[in-house]
């Protein structure tokens, strides 16, 4: 009886060494699966869990890991970018990466970095810290990008838009293209709906390249080089030059060099300076329309006349106070552009009576250097007959109001992902920030600082009258602004020659 009991117990007890051995190799089996799989995943960049991972985005994404590191202003940090652009138009962060690389990153811009939706630089960079080029969604390679962050275009597509057809009528312009944008810079490996960061355009940042403002490279142990200038408010460690402009007050934003930098001597200083100083010197003078001996020694004409027409064109109310480049090759004349940001144009500002959308009016004819060339009647006779002739191409209604539906289609179910996280009314008091400064005091994007902001500060509220209060009525006003921009423009281009003389 004893013998059958124990027998019973032996053979209960092997059964159930059986089932626990059975279940630890499982266990083994999964957790070395699992660990291969997160191995597999590591190293396609593919790290994170949470729902963001299973979402389709209909645009290209960039993710950025900055491994616990805040995003800063004037500062680079090194972080870990992984792009998803999959050939079948959806991308999910299940995918794997076209593109892993290491990258220096930071917040750019002025009044934008008040904004919680920030704008940064990229530098693409080797495991050795060396500048590395790559083709990002389909753009020639280079190593450095811009990162634009619409938030106060709520149309999310104006600098997309005059980007794209300025490239059509200009020798060069920035190419331009969506992605939407996560960050990862909270140390954690779930993402969570702070990290997502919204729509955001890809942009070619301005510089002499081959494929972008082709001059060529600056030659050693000569003075003459070629060059990139920038109107534009000074930054630390700008090089601006002393120019002939500023020092007389023409205007209060000095020009900075843009080109050279690293290889720039005294001697190269010293030649784009007279260069610049040469030109404004006559245009400011009384012989400064001479045929021979005025402003067109030096200039070359036809591309101010584009510059003044796309930024007239598009109202865009800093252009040639700032964010105005110039650029210059080896024995050849001045040339204006590439054109530059355009996200408080096509009546995205307030007018002096605090209206949006305003078409009315022109205003490139005050701004530096071409007060004075509308002065010229050959130069304002260039501007209207060119003008007339790009309304019936790439300023026209048909082309351009058709070019914002393909954008607005292109860009999808997008739009409601970044207005989700970054609210329209959110955007529409964007002037308040600016003119508050860094209410959070270290650049913060947490959305809920600002909002408290604006409810403790409702004396500071702009009024939003006329401003859209959704995406569909954005676009709406936007295209209105096209079609009476250009209408006006039709009835009015031809009194600019009165301002000639």
């Amino acid at each position: 009886m004893k013998k059958d009991i124990l027998k019973g117990v032996m053979a209960i007890g092997c059964i159930i060494l059986a089932l626990f051995t059975s279940a630890y190799l499982n266990d083994l089996e999964y957790k070395a699966k699992k660990e291969s799989k997160k191995k597999q995943n590591t190293q396609a960049g593919q790290i994170y869990e949470n729902n963001l991972n299973n979402t389709r985005f209909n645009l290209p994404v960039l993710l950025i890991d900055t491994s616990g590191q805040q995003i800063l202003r004037n500062e680079e940090i090194t972080a870990n970018l992984q792009v998803y652009n999959n050939n079948s138009g959806l991308n999910t962060l299940n995918d794997k990466p076209n593109i892993i690389s290491k990258v220096n990153i930071k917040i750019r811009g002025n009044s934008s970095t008040k904004y919680p939706k920030k704008q940064f630089s990229l530098e693409l960079i080797n495991g050795k810290g060396e500048e590395k080029e790559s083709s990002l969604l389909g753009m020639p390679k280079e190593s450095e990008w811009v990162l634009n962050g619409p938030f106060l275009d709520k149309s999310l597509m104006r600098n997309y838009i005059a980007l794209n057809t300025a490239g059509k009528i200009m020798e060069y312009a920035s190419r331009a293209k969506f992605c939407e944008v996560i960050i990862v810079d909270d140390g954690n490996k779930e993402l969570s709906e702070d990290n997502y960061r919204g729509v955001y355009v890809l942009m070619e940042k301005i510089k002499r390249d081959d494929r972008r403002v082709d001059i060529i490279k600056t030659i050693d142990n000569i003075n003459e080089t070629s060059f990139i200038l920038a109107k534009d408010r000074q930054k630390e460690n700008d090089i601006n030059i002393t120019s002939y402009g500023k020092e007389t007050d023409k205007y209060f934003y000095g020009l900075n060099i843009v080109y050279p930098k690293k290889d720039l001597t005294p001697e190269k200083y010293d030649y784009i300076m007279d260069e610049i100083n040469n030109f404004e010197r006559i245009l400011y003078s009384d012989k400064f329309n001479h045929q021979t001996e005025g402003y067109s020694k030096y200039i070359d004409v036809d591309t101010f006349v584009d510059y003044y027409i796309i930024n007239e064109f598009f109202k865009n109310t800093d252009a040639g106070m700032l964010s105005t480049y110039v650029y210059k090759d080896y024995e050849e004349k001045i040339k204006a552009g590439p054109v530059w940001d355009f996200n408080e144009s096509m009546g995205n500002t307030m007018n002096k009576d605090e209206q949006v959308y305003d078409y009315t009016e022109f205003t490139m004819i005050h701004k530096p250097w071409f007060d004075r060339l509308m002065m010229d009647i050959n130069f304002a006779n260039k501007v209207v007959e060119r003008y007339k002739e790009l309304r019936k191409t790439y300023l026209s209604d048909e082309y351009l109001t058709k070019f914002i539906d393909e954008t607005v289609k292109l860009l999808g179910d997008s739009t409601k992902r970044n207005f989700d996280r970054w609210p329209i009314y959110i955007s529409n008091q964007a002037k308040v920030f600016e003119e508050s400064g860094d209410i959070t005091g270290d650049y913060s994007v947490d959305l809920d600082i600002y909002i408290k902001y604006l409810e403790e500060h409702k004396h500071l509220l702009k009024n939003t009258e006329g401003m859209a209060t959704s995406y569909e009525e954005e676009i709406s006003l936007l295209k209105n602004f096209i079609v009476n921009r250009g209408n006006w423009m039709d009835s009015n281009i031809d009194s600019l020659k009165k301002w000639a003389s």
